[in-house]
């Protein structure tokens, strides 16, 4: 226990000997260090908030207790200068999977949406797909993604976004507070190991990639909906503002460097058509994730450059589920109740210094992804 409060009391700055750890036993101290905290009981968050040990509620500018309070305003100043150049010094090294955890990460956060697409948002009936095939080819009606519009949140140097498209959406905007890994994604988008496929490349193949740099999601959504707005009202087809919206909305990584979470997701929400699915992950507020996301891959490991996270910005699955499924309906985001239909862990499989991951159902302690789904108004 003496450890744990240690712990919490140092969460955003390890002790100074584990800075001085022999580089040729990194490894070995990680893989230790690993197993040790893995050993945490997985509930051990809860007694913390119900001891009021937490330091998350007194520090947080979107406490559980504020949440209620903040979601119905827009902040569209919601980025934090010091996390937009932080990202932004890493641009370089966006692809790099020596350099990046999120590259290993990536093939589970597909794995977890198509599995979410598949049940909950699956692809056009029998006739719609029929007549589709018509203007189309079949390879583009195979694709999971298919016809889908898709809005990709911190999309960084577009490590998801070009995974989206390459599963068949038919537009994917890529949004990020940082021009520089913006530029990134975008001068990868045209490097031969991209894979993408040019919509020139098939004649009937219309997949296109937008990023958009420099601007938070809630500065996005205000314009967005604007713009919407006035074609909704010039057009006399209301189902023309309706197919502006996203039937997917990624928000990964990104809600642990905001000043304002809840801000963030109130913005998504406005952006998802009905029976859209938003897909958020972060990093679990426990002693175990201090540990392993900052102690071991920040400080031991060096996978992940030191200081990229914080532990009083890390947050619950029930945090978010109430920040996304329990604040207020307004017009502002559209209408219709969001409700949570799939959360895992993700976990990273030994030997840990190899960065590999895999889904567990049963372990949120550190990593998690989580999907929740307008309901039909």
């Amino acid at each position: 226990m003496m450890a744990k409060r240690l712990l919490l009391r140092h969460a955003t700055r390890p002790p100074s000997c584990l800075l001085h750890c022999s580089s040729r036993s990194n490894e070995v101290v990680m893989t230790k260090l690993v197993r040790n905290f893995a050993s945490v009981p997985s509930n051990h968050h809860n007694n913390e908030e119900a001891n009021g040990s937490s330091s998350h509620t007194a520090k947080s500018p979107t406490s559980p207790s504020s949440i209620g309070n903040n979601s119905s305003t827009l902040n569209n100043s919601n980025a934090n200068p010091n996390e937009v150049n932080k990202f932004s010094s890493f641009a370089s090294h966006w692809w790099d999977s020596r350099a990046n955890p999120l590259v290993g990460m990536n093939p589970i956060r597909i794995k977890f949406l198509r599995d979410v697409v598949d049940s909950f948002q699956p692809s056009s009936s029998a006739a719609a797909d029929a007549t589709a095939a018509q203007t189309s080819t079949q390879q583009n009606i195979q694709l999971p993604l298919h016809n889908k519009r898709i809005l990709d949140i911190g999309c960084g140097g577009g490590l998801l976004t070009e995974s989206l498209s390459r599963l068949g959406a038919s537009l994917v905007v890529g949004v990020d507070a940082s021009t520089h890994v913006v530029e990134v994604a975008k001068r990868h988008s045209f490097h031969e190991n991209s894979r993408l496929v040019r919509p020139s490349s098939l004649q009937d193949d219309h997949r296109d990639i937008r990023y958009i740099g420099g601007i938070t999601v809630e500065e996005l959504a205000s314009s967005w909906l604007n713009e919407h707005e006035k074609e909704q009202t010039s057009s006399s087809s209301s189902q023309q503002q309706q197919h502006e919206l996203f039937d997917i909305i990624t928000a990964l990584e990104i809600i642990e460097h905001v000043p304002n979470p809840s801000s963030l997701l109130h913005a998504a929400k406005s952006l998802l058509k009905p029976n859209g699915i938003l897909l958020v992950s972060t990093i679990n507020r426990t002693v175990k994730s201090y540990g392993l996301a900052i102690v071991a891959a920040e400080y031991i490991s060096g996978k992940v450059p030191i200081g990229t996270h914080t532990w009083d910005m890390f947050w619950s699955p029930a945090e978010v589920e109430q920040m996304i499924c329990s604040s207020t309906q307004t017009s502002n985001d559209g209408g219709g109740r969001m409700t949570q239909i799939a959360l895992s862990g993700m976990v990273l499989q030994p030997p840990f210094i190899n960065m590999e991951w895999r889904l567990d159902g049963n372990d949120t302690d550190v990593n998690w992804i989580c999907a929740y789904q307008k309901q039909q108004v």
